[in-house]
């Protein structure tokens, strides 16, 4: 999917985004693995790749080279993809979220975990990461079931 140039501008924008933590204990997004669920990330986006490629190629054109930027000037490059395309980048951080907090064995770094609901409750085993997508099937197979903004827009005209 990704060139290693690619690959190697994606992992510093995703520990932008969620970057590791200063004593080293949680890990970013690229050292958790972020970059490979965009490759599997078809049923939560309709063009994941798109996505990636386009916030890639926005950075380079924006910064030259994108991995010789300091902290600050890759934040302010994001600023600037963000406000230039909103709708991409809203995409892009929402995948990044995704495939970042749904990693089981992240989640009792964040203080979530398998664990009873009730204290005195039964035991339960870790969830399979395909237990999601199961129950999840239905609802994205029914599409969406809302009026987008521009019906909203329409409607307060109309007032």
């Amino acid at each position: 999917m990704l060139t290693g140039h690619q690959a190697e501008i994606l992992d510093l924008i995703l520990d932008e985004v969620i970057p590791p933590s200063a004593d080293g204990l949680v890990p970013g997004a690229a050292a958790a693995g972020v970059a490979s669920f965009f490759e599997r990330a078809a049923p939560y986006d309709p063009d994941p790749t798109t996505v990636v490629l386009a916030i890639i190629a926005a950075a380079e054109h924006m910064a030259g080279d994108f991995r010789d930027l300091a902290h600050a000037g890759r934040i302010r490059i994001l600023q600037q993809i963000e406000t230039a395309q909103p709708a991409i980048f809203t995409r892009f951080l929402r995948l990044t979220y995704m495939g970042y907090y749904s990693q089981p064995r992240l989640r009792p770094l964040f203080g979530v975990a398998a664990h009873p609901v009730h204290p005195r409750g039964y035991e339960i085993s870790p969830e399979d990461p395909a237990l999601l997508d199961e129950l999840t099937a239905p609802v994205r197979a029914r599409g969406p079931i809302y009026r987008g903004n521009d019906a909203a827009e329409e409607t307060r005209d109309d007032m």
